[in-house]
Protein backbone atom coordinates (compact mmCIF):
# COMPACT_ATOMS: atom_id res chain seq x y z
CA UNK A 1 0.00 0.00 0.00
CA UNK A 2 2.92 2.10 1.02
CA UNK A 3 4.51 1.68 -2.76
CA UNK A 4 1.12 2.37 -4.66
CA UNK A 5 0.76 5.79 -2.44
CA UNK A 6 4.56 6.80 -3.42
CA UNK A 7 3.78 5.84 -7.10
CA UNK A 8 0.29 7.56 -7.38
CA UNK A 9 2.00 10.65 -5.46
CA UNK A 10 4.53 10.76 -8.31
CA UNK A 11 2.04 10.74 -10.89
CA UNK A 12 -0.23 13.10 -9.73
CA UNK A 13 3.12 15.39 -9.30
CA UNK A 14 4.24 15.04 -12.02
CA UNK A 15 0.99 16.11 -13.98
CA UNK A 16 1.43 19.19 -12.37
CA UNK A 17 4.62 20.05 -12.72
CA UNK A 18 3.86 19.06 -17.32
CA UNK A 19 1.61 21.11 -16.76
CA UNK A 20 3.12 24.30 -15.64
CA UNK A 21 6.36 23.06 -18.15
CA UNK A 22 3.08 23.42 -20.89
CA UNK A 23 1.64 26.61 -19.79
CA UNK A 24 1.93 29.26 -22.23
CA UNK A 25 0.99 33.13 -22.32
CA UNK A 26 -0.60 35.60 -24.47
CA UNK A 27 -0.46 39.27 -24.49
CA UNK A 28 -2.99 42.00 -26.23
CA UNK A 29 -3.18 46.17 -26.03
CA UNK A 30 -5.42 47.81 -23.76
CA UNK A 31 -6.43 50.85 -25.54
CA UNK A 32 -6.90 54.14 -23.09
CA UNK A 33 -8.31 57.62 -24.68
CA UNK A 34 -10.17 60.55 -24.25
CA UNK A 35 -10.75 63.50 -26.54
CA UNK A 36 -10.37 67.02 -25.10
CA UNK A 37 -12.45 69.68 -26.86
CA UNK A 38 -11.64 73.19 -27.04
CA UNK A 39 -13.32 75.28 -24.32
CA UNK A 40 -13.17 78.16 -22.35
CA UNK A 41 -15.43 79.35 -19.58
CA UNK A 42 -15.79 82.91 -17.71
CA UNK A 43 -15.77 83.71 -13.88
CA UNK A 44 -14.23 80.12 -12.62
CA UNK A 45 -11.86 79.25 -10.25
CA UNK A 46 -9.59 76.36 -11.13
CA UNK A 47 -11.72 73.63 -10.30
CA UNK A 48 -14.36 74.67 -12.24
CA UNK A 49 -16.77 76.62 -9.44
CA UNK A 50 -18.44 79.84 -11.74
CA UNK A 51 -19.09 83.39 -9.86
CA UNK A 52 -19.87 86.91 -10.88
CA UNK A 53 -17.33 89.06 -11.51
CA UNK A 54 -18.20 92.53 -9.80
CA UNK A 55 -17.00 95.96 -10.15
CA UNK A 56 -17.77 98.43 -7.26
CA UNK A 57 -18.02 101.80 -6.98
CA UNK A 58 -18.52 101.49 -3.54
CA UNK A 59 -20.70 104.08 -1.35
CA UNK A 60 -20.56 106.95 -3.06
CA UNK A 61 -22.06 110.74 -1.61
CA UNK A 62 -20.33 113.05 -4.00
CA UNK A 63 -19.93 112.83 -7.88
CA UNK A 64 -17.72 116.13 -8.44
CA UNK A 65 -14.51 114.37 -8.90
CA UNK A 66 -14.26 110.75 -10.35
CA UNK A 67 -15.45 107.84 -9.21
CA UNK A 68 -12.75 104.87 -9.98
CA UNK A 69 -13.19 101.51 -9.01
CA UNK A 70 -11.67 98.05 -10.46
CA UNK A 71 -11.99 94.24 -10.52
CA UNK A 72 -9.24 94.00 -7.89
CA UNK A 73 -10.57 96.41 -5.17
CA UNK A 74 -13.01 98.06 -3.78
CA UNK A 75 -14.85 94.64 -3.38
CA UNK A 76 -14.72 93.59 -6.76
CA UNK A 77 -13.47 90.24 -8.45
CA UNK A 78 -11.65 89.85 -11.38
CA UNK A 79 -13.26 87.75 -14.57
CA UNK A 80 -11.54 84.84 -14.99
CA UNK A 81 -10.76 83.38 -18.05
CA UNK A 82 -10.03 79.15 -18.41
CA UNK A 83 -9.27 77.88 -21.61
CA UNK A 84 -7.49 74.65 -22.94
CA UNK A 85 -3.51 74.95 -23.36
CA UNK A 86 -2.82 76.77 -26.84
CA UNK A 87 -6.55 77.99 -27.16
CA UNK A 88 -6.37 81.57 -28.52
CA UNK A 89 -9.06 83.63 -27.11
CA UNK A 90 -11.08 87.44 -26.82
CA UNK A 91 -13.08 88.91 -24.72
CA UNK A 92 -16.05 91.74 -25.27
CA UNK A 93 -18.45 93.35 -23.55
CA UNK A 94 -21.92 94.46 -24.26
CA UNK A 95 -23.21 97.86 -23.60
CA UNK A 96 -24.93 96.82 -20.26
CA UNK A 97 -28.58 96.39 -19.80
CA UNK A 98 -29.35 100.36 -19.02
CA UNK A 99 -27.16 101.45 -22.61
CA UNK A 100 -27.96 104.69 -23.64
CA UNK A 101 -26.24 105.21 -27.60
CA UNK A 102 -22.80 104.15 -26.42
CA UNK A 103 -22.88 105.18 -22.94
CA UNK A 104 -23.15 102.31 -19.89
CA UNK A 105 -25.25 103.44 -17.04
CA UNK A 106 -26.74 101.27 -13.64
CA UNK A 107 -30.07 102.42 -12.53
CA UNK A 108 -32.28 102.37 -9.39
CA UNK A 109 -32.58 105.17 -6.99
CA UNK A 110 -35.73 106.02 -5.17
CA UNK A 111 -37.80 105.42 -8.07
CA UNK A 112 -35.49 102.69 -9.56
CA UNK A 113 -35.14 104.72 -12.89
CA UNK A 114 -32.06 107.05 -12.35
CA UNK A 115 -29.16 106.26 -13.77
CA UNK A 116 -25.65 106.92 -12.89
CA UNK A 117 -23.05 106.63 -16.34
CA UNK A 118 -19.85 104.82 -16.22
CA UNK A 119 -17.36 103.59 -18.33
CA UNK A 120 -14.99 100.67 -18.30
CA UNK A 121 -11.26 100.53 -19.08
CA UNK A 122 -8.78 98.23 -19.73
CA UNK A 123 -6.10 99.71 -17.97
CA UNK A 124 -5.16 101.27 -14.60
CA UNK A 125 -4.35 105.06 -16.17
CA UNK A 126 -8.05 104.50 -18.04
CA UNK A 127 -6.94 105.45 -20.92
CA UNK A 128 -8.04 102.47 -22.75
CA UNK A 129 -11.98 102.57 -23.38
CA UNK A 130 -13.72 99.00 -23.64
CA UNK A 131 -16.06 99.58 -26.26
CA UNK A 132 -19.39 97.90 -26.63
CA UNK A 133 -18.83 94.63 -28.59
CA UNK A 134 -15.56 94.91 -29.14
CA UNK A 135 -12.79 93.14 -28.66
CA UNK A 136 -11.03 94.17 -25.29
CA UNK A 137 -8.46 91.58 -24.37
CA UNK A 138 -7.22 88.29 -26.23
CA UNK A 139 -4.88 85.83 -25.10
CA UNK A 140 -3.82 82.07 -25.41
CA UNK A 141 -4.95 79.77 -22.62
CA UNK A 142 -2.61 77.70 -21.05
CA UNK A 143 -4.64 75.25 -19.38
CA UNK A 144 -4.77 77.23 -16.02
CA UNK A 145 -7.15 80.17 -14.94
CA UNK A 146 -6.17 83.59 -16.61
CA UNK A 147 -7.23 86.68 -14.49
CA UNK A 148 -7.88 89.62 -16.36
CA UNK A 149 -9.02 93.08 -14.69
CA UNK A 150 -11.44 95.64 -15.64
CA UNK A 151 -11.42 99.20 -14.34
CA UNK A 152 -14.40 101.48 -13.90
CA UNK A 153 -15.27 105.13 -13.75
CA UNK A 154 -18.25 107.39 -12.68
CA UNK A 155 -17.19 110.54 -14.70
CA UNK A 156 -17.04 113.99 -13.16
CA UNK A 157 -19.40 116.06 -13.02
CA UNK A 158 -22.23 113.31 -12.95
CA UNK A 159 -25.29 114.57 -11.62
CA UNK A 160 -26.17 112.89 -8.13
CA UNK A 161 -28.91 111.09 -8.05
CA UNK A 162 -31.42 110.03 -5.04
CA UNK A 163 -29.91 107.91 -2.78
CA UNK A 164 -30.35 104.18 -3.36
CA UNK A 165 -28.68 101.46 -4.96
CA UNK A 166 -28.06 101.67 -8.35
CA UNK A 167 -27.02 98.44 -10.67
CA UNK A 168 -25.87 97.52 -13.95
CA UNK A 169 -25.21 93.63 -15.57
CA UNK A 170 -22.79 93.72 -18.52
CA UNK A 171 -22.22 90.61 -20.36
CA UNK A 172 -19.02 89.16 -21.21
CA UNK A 173 -18.32 86.91 -23.87
CA UNK A 174 -15.34 84.98 -24.51
CA UNK A 175 -14.61 83.77 -28.31
CA UNK A 176 -12.38 81.60 -28.81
Amino acid sequence: MKKTFIYLSAVVAGVFFLNAANAATATGTLTVRATVTNSCVLNTSATGTTTNAVLDFGTLSSLAGNVDADTTTTGGTSIKVLCNNTVPWTLSFDGGQNVLSTQRRMIGGATSNEYIPYNLFSDTGRATAIGIATTAYSGTGTGNVQTVNVYGRIPAGTTLPSAGSYVDSVTVTVTY
